[in-house]
């Protein structure tokens, strides 16, 4: 791959970073809840999984000689030590625990939407879904999960078989259906803050007999 870093790189870096600010946000507030057991947890998980990116330029990190791989394994760190901390965290504390989670994810989901909204990218659908995908993790680009189905001003549909987050989630014993719910959680607050005239929703689906996922993002009047 290319040994220079494009803009390409700097917007998958912060998308990196923007999930990892949630996690920072997780600890914090679980941190504040449960007390310092949770600063052992999470620095249990940051020695079993890697640690958080430091604080420095992506030019001052990056392996430019594999600029692809470097990036791909910062995604499978990030995630995966995201999922075995609220793993833990579940199985300690339970459904107030996951609450907390949802909360924290609409925030920074309405958070990052109306930072899109500022930047005036989302008049319509396909400019949400768009704005969506600058934000959320998800990913690669050249993974390819995403087959959009229709795409009007009023509602774009979008179709994904293969999940690029259950395999972090199973790998550390979490509960993926919670991550959905998490997901689910963020991306209706991206949606909704937005635009307030656009909602989102999502629902499972069967394709050929593989499990799947419809999404929608429409105007309320849908």
């Amino acid at each position: 791959m290319s040994k220079f870093l494009g803009p390409i790189h700097h917007w998958l870096f912060h998308k990196i970073r923007l999930h990892e600010d949630l996690e920072m946000e997780l600890i914090r507030a679980y941190k504040e809840k449960y007390g310092d057991e949770i600063e052992s947890i999470a620095n249990e998980m940051e020695n079993q999984y890697g640690s958080p990116i430091e604080d420095k330029p992506l030019d001052q990190l990056i392996d430019t000689t594999n600029i692809h791989g470097w990036l791909q394994n910062r995604i499978s760190i990030a995630e995966t030590r995201q999922a075995a901390i609220l793993a833990a965290i579940f199985n300690k504390y339970g459904p107030d625990a996951v609450k907390i989670a949802l909360d924290l994810y609409r925030n920074q989901g309405a958070q990052s939407g109306l930072d899109a909204k500022a930047k005036g990218q989302t008049d319509s659908a396909p400019a949400i879904y768009k704005a969506l995908n600058n934000y959320i993790l998800d990913g690669m680009p050249c993974d390819n999960v995403n087959n959009i189905s229709m795409a009007d001003p009023d509602r774009v549909e979008w179709k994904n078989i293969k999940c690029l987050h259950r395999s972090y989630w199973e790998a550390v014993g979490a509960d993926v259906e919670i991550f959905y719910r998490l997901r689910t959680a963020w991306i209706q607050a991206f949606v909704e803050n937005a635009n307030e005239n656009f909602t989102y929703q999502v629902s499972k689906a069967d394709f050929n007999g593989l499990p799947g996922f419809i999404h929608q993002i429409k105007t309320k009047l849908h």
